[in-house]
């Protein structure tokens, strides 16, 4: 068995122990039985149970959990219940033990309290980055300062990602450009090219490094190589001689580009960014557009392909979308989300079915409206939307997975990943209707 069971009479002497102890401290029965406690287990170990063993020869019966040090052994996190062996009479003669090694599931525990204050550091340092960038994000209207903020949040969302699919090791630098690019055709589109060999960042250099590319692409897609259709931009990246990771972002937009005469908010954030790195970068405004080199002095490494992590694209947008007069069932449990999904669908000319915070809310709605499509959060209260997609999946009503994890148990429909852009999920639920059967 995997527990240690002993007997141990009144002079502390063992005078029978099961074969566990054998494998425990590598001994043969018989050259344990008949020797005293203090001589099998140790001086260290027999001054941390002492007072228990007291106690059990007392009469009474108790339960031990704690780090013993074992002679030969070293530390193991134990679990000892004790049981004196009484008499007719009530008199103690000795006490059986049994002891459990819960080495691992201590260690377990303790990865398990580390993650807690991990998880727990790392939420509140976003919150704190997303709060900051809510109060220094100029404001010129309503409609542009919503932009720029969602823009920016994506952007660390994106990165948070990629970080959570490689358990906060690191991410590679092709997925990180791949997934902050894909908005504006980085994924797999003629106008953006991107080259270099494998990279890891290490996670504290990944967020970074995304708002710096966001502000760039953002740049881009609005005054540069992006903002037209014969545009071109080209990014690639090499180590120099020193190791550093040298980045090039060149961007080609197909005629002459005036210098911008006034510093933006993107500028200085693109200045912290890169300070907050420990990297250098230059600026360079050509007439046929912004060239940039980053030089990354820590955090990037290089490695081999094979150990590339497994990156899996979201959903790209269609352009104009067109949700008018479509009645569309939301179902998410998260209040405000749902009132700012509510708020988008309405915006693109949808009635809103909901939204629905339960599967049995969901299913009532679904029995009482005519749905032309849906929106699932993935997870409602620990529950998987499973039922409601199969209800529609049964009617033909095409619908878009909505979620905050990164892999997701499902594999039956087209996946947006919490937070989404506006035109996005437009863009998915527009295809949807689409694709959709009769």
């Amino acid at each position: 068995m995997p527990i240690l069971i002993s007997y141990v009479d009144r002079d502390e002497r063992y005078r029978f122990v099961n074969r566990a102890y054998e494998l425990w401290f590598g001994a043969d029965r018989a050259s344990i039985e008949g020797r005293q406690l203090r001589d099998v287990i140790g001086e260290a170990a027999y001054g941390r149970l002492k007072d228990h063993v007291t106690r059990a020869l007392a009469g009474e019966t108790l339960i031990f959990e704690g780090e013993v040090d074992y002679q030969g052994l070293g530390p193991r996190f134990i679990e000892a219940r004790y049981v004196p062996d009484l008499t007719p009479q009530g008199e103690v003669t000795g006490y059986y033990a049994l002891i459990i090694d819960i080495s691992d599931r201590k260690r377990a525990e303790e990865t398990e309290r580390l993650l807690i204050r991990e998880v727990d550091h790392r939420a509140k340092n976003v919150l704190t980055v997303v709060q900051s960038l809510a109060q220094l994000t100029p404001f010129e209207s309503k409609e542009q300062y919503v932009d720029a903020l969602s823009g920016r949040i994506g952007s660390l969302a994106r990165a948070h990602s990629l970080l959570s699919t490689t358990r906060w090791t690191g991410v590679d630098l092709h997925d990180l450009l791949r997934l902050e690019l894909e908005p504006y055709g980085g994924d797999g589109g003629e106008q953006i090219a991107i080259l270099g060999p494998p990279v890891l960042i290490d996670a504290l250099a990944a967020q970074s490094l995304a708002l710096v590319i966001h502000e760039l692409a953002t740049n881009a897609s609005k005054y540069g190589a992006l903002s037209r259709p014969l545009g071109r931009l080209n990014v690639s990246w090499s180590f120099d001689e020193k190791g550093a990771l040298r980045l090039m972002w060149r961007e080609d937009a197909g005629i002459s580009i005036a210098t911008p005469t006034q510093r933006g908010f993107g500028s200085t954030l693109i200045e912290s960014a890169v300070k907050q790195l420990g990297a250098r970068i230059e600026h360079v405004w050509r007439p046929q557009g912004l060239k940039v080199r980053l030089d990354l002095l820590q955090g990037a490494h290089p490695r081999p392909v094979e150990s590339a992590p497994v990156y899996r694209p979201g959903l790209t947008a269609e352009a104009g979308p067109n949700l008018s007069d479509q009645q569309v069932l939301v179902v998410e449990d998260e209040a405000v989300v749902a009132m700012e999904l509510s708020r988008v669908l309405t915006a693109a000319g949808a009635k809103v079915i909901g939204p629905a915070g339960t599967i049995e809310e969901a299913m009532e709605l679904l029995d009482a409206h005519a749905v032309d499509r849906a929106l699932l959060d993935i997870n409602l209260g620990g529950r998987l939307i499973t039922p409601v997609a199969k209800a529609l999946s049964r009617q033909g009503i095409p619908f878009v997975y909505l979620t905050g994890y990164q892999e997701p148990d499902v594999d039956d429909g087209p996946i947006l990943r919490k937070p989404v852009p506006a035109n996005v999920l437009l863009g998915a639920l527009a295809r949807g209707t689409q694709h959709a059967t009769p």
